[in-house]
């Protein structure tokens, strides 16, 4: 049975906004033994695209009358396994399901998408099992939508096989590997495969392998390659920067279609590595016209640390890649000049600061900038010029300065003294370390 939607939107706009929805039916079914259940869907719907999809909670999909179910977690070879080997309708999942084991590419291909918010975990049979996104047998695709979820009881294999293309798509949903791990490529053969992570999409990761882009020497056209884009991440158990110069360097680990450029981080507090994509800049992203610069001030001094971006709406200076706030000593945390007052050495350090752009015209411009990270340091102690005056008894003497000896030549007084029995000693304290200056000693007239 085919049902026309009367839709002015494109099926794929539909699949990606995660908008389609809708009751569908609730299909329990006992497995007494590990069976294999075919996406054969009969109650197919057509957008205005001419594009096909039918809804896994329909009996009437699956061969047999039967909906893909765990039966029993803790029991073995109680559980079905979905396998789609037909590529020409999408399977739409809209309610929270649970299966023995997922292979979408099984002879033939299949694309699995789940929305509307629904909850979906593969694998969740006895002792846990993997599933396959373009393995074992034809392509396959997951797309996550916004809101949704997708959770692996163990590992994630995409593209594992020869000709087999993989594609798994994040599209402002969640997918989890707590237990196993992603392998997109991890054979190193089957061609280039593919996940994005996009529209505030989450990818959380337990573990992070050499393979997990692809086995090491397969050539590049062998490769998996992983996208992040807007507002998204990928969230790894444990310190994982070792592996992600060499896969940012061949061009596997990118950001915004490869025009981008990929942070990772790692937070000891958490023990994970965060991996996020920058937007590539644009007329939206601010630029430094002001760099602050390097500062060295006396312990109780004050320090000020100055920018200026432009298009740029506000700043956040961080100290040590940490945010800083206003409050005990620290003023300007938000604006384009930092004031540190009473430094003290707990303070001595690295300070950047972000300039932001609340109104970008475009998500795919990046609309924030960091600045050079610049050294703050502190004197324990400050090394002042003297200058000696062997004169004689009795007379007086100015001591005086200027900052150039090229002509015209301007001295300052800086101090007056008349000589007793010893010389005397004049102490420029306004000039510690780096400013320079010259001095000279001229007697005064009676």
């Amino acid at each position: 049975m085919k049902r026309m939607i009367n839709s002015p939107r494109m099926f794929k706009a539909l699949l990606l906004a995660g908008l389609l929805a809708g009751p569908m039916l609730a299909f329990n079914a006992m497995a007494q033994s590990r069976q294999d259940v075919h996406w054969s869907p009969l109650d197919i719907f057509i957008d205005a695209g001419s594009n096909q999809f039918a809804y896994w909670d329909d009996a009437n999909n699956w061969q047999g009358g039967i909906v893909p179910v765990v039966y029993n977690t803790n029991v073995a070879n109680t559980f079905y396994n979905a396998a789609f080997d037909s590529a020409s309708v999408y399977c739409v999942v809209t309610n929270d399901a649970q299966v023995g084991q997922l292979m979408a590419g099984f002879g033939g291909g299949g694309t699995l998408v789940i929305t509307n918010g629904a909850h979906f975990q593969a694998g969740f049979s006895f002792g846990g099992i993997w599933t396959g996104i373009g393995f074992v047998a034809g392509p396959g695709t997951l797309i996550v939508g916004p809101g949704s979820d997708f959770t692996c009881a163990s590992h994630l294999w995409v593209g594992q096989g020869t000709a087999n293309q993989g594609t798994v798509i994040i599209n402002g949903g969640t997918l989890h590997i707590p237990n196993g791990q992603l392998g997109v490529s991890w054979n190193g053969i089957g061609g280039t495969n593919y996940i994005y992570i996009t529209n505030g999409g989450t990818l959380y990761m337990s573990q992070w392998s050499s393979q997990t882009l692809g086995a090491p020497g397969s050539g590049p056209t062998n490769i998996g390659i992983m996208d992040i884009g807007a507002n998204s991440q990928v969230i790894i158990t444990n310190n994982q920067l070792g592996f992600m110069s060499v896969l940012t360097n061949n061009h596997q680990l990118i950001a915004f279609d490869g025009l981008g450029t990929i942070s990772a981080v790692y937070n000891p507090s958490a023990n994970v590595t965060v991996l996020t994509g920058l937007a590539p800049a644009g007329p939206d992203t601010p630029v430094f016209s002001l760099q602050p610069s390097n500062e060295i001030v006396g312990l109780g001094g004050t320090a000020t640390l100055t920018a200026a971006a432009s298009p740029a709406t506000g700043y956040q200076w961080l100290f040590n890649s940490a945010p800083l706030a206003d409050g005990g000593g620290i003023s300007g945390s938000h604006t384009a000049t930092l004031t540190v007052s009473n430094f003290n050495a707990a303070e001595t350090g690295i300070y950047s600061v972000v300039a932001t752009n609340a109104n970008p015209a475009s998500q795919n411009d990046r609309n924030y900038a960091s600045s050079q990270g610049v050294s703050v340091s502190a004197d324990s102690f400050n090394l002042y010029p003297v200058i000696t005056i062997n004169g004689v008894n009795g007379n007086t003497y100015v001591v005086q300065y200027t900052t150039s000896l090229t002509p015209p030549v301007t001295w300052t007084p800086l101090a007056t003294n008349t000589v007793g029995t010893l010389p005397a000693y004049v102490v420029d304290t306004a000039t510690p370390r780096s400013i320079q200056r010259f001095y000279r000693v001229i007697q005064t007239l009676p």
